[in-house]
């Protein structure tokens, strides 16, 4: 990924970084300790997903699978409690993920009737696929302290039937149910960061960036033991909680603190429109932005619709001019991408993280029930790239896979799993493809000098894969296999 050696056949390392790139005459391998032939396969910087969810994706190994692969009707969830409740002891939670009321038979979200139908003694909770949405039954709005009486939280819903009692369905509420949860003991929680870590090494993903909300200075020590202990194997940034600001200030921990395999980036603010209007309002946008610039921190706004996206991104432009600094502020999802938007975001100078893994899982979804329209500006991924906005790509697991494999095949292809293309007008190249993942998402992170490419002095954060993928089909992305994966010139995973 150097426009000096675009396809340069051999990299030297040593003591974690790359030394030399080249042909076989300019470097010389003759004291190496190891020679690893890579014929026929790939060497490519190692892959970085630039939005992902951490803890929320290792809690999800463990939960019921309610996705539409294995739940296709709301009895298909029913019986799926009841089988898990068979080994759940009395009285303790069980969550299921990734329910999708589109895909289910009823078109339509369960509701604690359904659930309470099957299960009572057990407090149950469904969360979407989505991540801004969840499902409890009677038992879980108890214990949480959810009734008819109860007013909506800030920036949540609670769905109500014609007499006013909750049906169980809460949106964006996801993190107030959480923290009314029994916590997860740190010995479980490293047991599940440990096994992400190795599945994401199998795909060649080395290095991530965690942009879960709310995220304050105890959770930043949680993963900064989890990385200490070896649970973690991939260089993680880490994405404090716009509220949190202060507090991480006051504690010495500023933008890019840390050392090389974990240090604090951007803190993330989410802007929401789900109960009809800009969410938190407008005012308190413009004062908690200010707030972090002035602290010295660039912020990642989860900005989805085309009026949020709008509205912080003039935001960001007014605080800009305040004190004539150009910060390296990014927008998250940034998924009804019209003209108008583009244009905005361009004046606005900031970068955008976006899914190609939703072109390739939700589609089907986007063609059924988005106006026809707006389709053609959902993640339009060639027009960003060509307005010249720094684009990058990250799964958003739990919400999608974090297999780039496929994300990859849909960025080339704008494909979807059932083969069908969406818009395939913004399909990428393969090179601008893989910049998402590699060069792009480093620049996002404010990395690109350590990682990112394969150039001397980078980290030497290397995936080789097992073909040419510059001369294969777009389909045989989707069976590729990761031979061996190095971090900082160690081999951290070989298949």
């Amino acid at each position: 990924m150097d426009p000096a050696y675009p396809r340069a056949n051999t990299i030297m390392v040593d003591k974690g970084y790359i030394v030399s790139v080249g042909n076989e005459k300019g470097v010389s391998p003759t004291h190496a300790r190891r020679i690893i032939d890579c014929t026929k396969g790939t060497l490519l910087p190692g892959l970085n997903d630039a939005h992902i969810h951490l803890l929320s994706y290792a809690n999800s190994l463990h939960s019921l699978d309610c996705s539409h692969r294995t739940v296709r009707s709301i009895a298909d969830l029913q019986k799926a409690l009841f089988a898990k409740a068979e080994s759940t002891p009395w009285g303790q939670w069980i969550r299921g993920v990734g329910y999708d009321e589109f895909y289910l038979n009823e078109k339509r979200h369960p509701t604690r009737h359904d659930l309470d139908r099957v299960l009572k003694d057990h407090p149950v909770r469904l969360d979407h696929r989505s991540s801004h949405a969840c499902v409890l039954n009677s038992h879980a709005l108890e214990k949480i302290g959810i009734s008819s009486d109860s007013p909506d939280p800030h920036g949540g819903v609670i769905i109500r039937d014609s007499s006013g009692h909750p049906t169980g369905l809460l949106l964006e509420m996801n993190r107030y149910v959480s923290e009314r949860m029994p916590r997860v003991t740190e010995e479980t929680l490293a047991n599940s960061i440990n096994e992400v870590s190795k599945q994401l090494l199998s795909w060649g993903i080395t290095s991530i960036q965690d942009a879960t909300p709310a995220c304050g200075v105890e959770k930043w020590k949680t993963i900064s033991r989890l990385a200490k202990s070896g649970n973690l194997r991939q260089r993680l940034v880490f994405m404090p909680g716009i509220e949190y600001v202060e507090e991480f200030v006051s504690q010495g921990l500023h933008y890019k603190s840390g050392g090389h395999n974990i240090r604090i980036g951007p803190v993330k603010l989410m802007v929401t429109c789900t109960s009809g209007s800009i969410s938190p309002s407008i005012n308190d946008i413009r004062e908690l932005v200010h707030r972090a610039h002035k602290a010295g921190y660039p912020v990642a706004i989860h900005a989805v619709e085309e009026d949020v996206i709008l509205a912080v991104s003039r935001i960001l432009v007014e605080d800009s001019m305040t004190d004539n600094i150009l910060r390296p502020d990014r927008i998250e999802h940034c998924s009804e991408a019209t003209p108008r938007v583009i244009r905005q975001i361009v004046d606005a100078g900031v970068s955008v993280v976006s899914q190609p893994s939703f072109i390739f899982e939700s589609s089907q979804r986007y063609q059924s029930e988005v106006p026809l329209n707006l389709q053609k500006s959902l993640y339009p991924f060639k027009s960003l790239i060509e307005a010249g906005i720094p684009l990058a790509a990250g799964s958003d697991a739990p919400v999608a896979s974090p297999n780039p494999w496929q994300a990859l095949y849909a960025a080339v292809t704008r494909k979807n799993v059932s083969d069908q293309p969406f818009h395939p007008e913004q399909n990428l190249l393969l090179e601008e493809a893989i910049n998402l993942w590699t060069s792009n998402a480093a620049f996002v992170a404010g990395e690109q000098q350590s990682f990112g490419s394969l150039k001397p002095g980078m980290f030497a954060d290397i995936v080789l894969l097992d073909r040419d993928i510059t001369r294969c089909s777009p389909e045989e992305l989707l069976n590729v296999k990761v031979r061996i994966v190095v971090i900082g010139g160690e081999i951290v995973w070989e298949s």
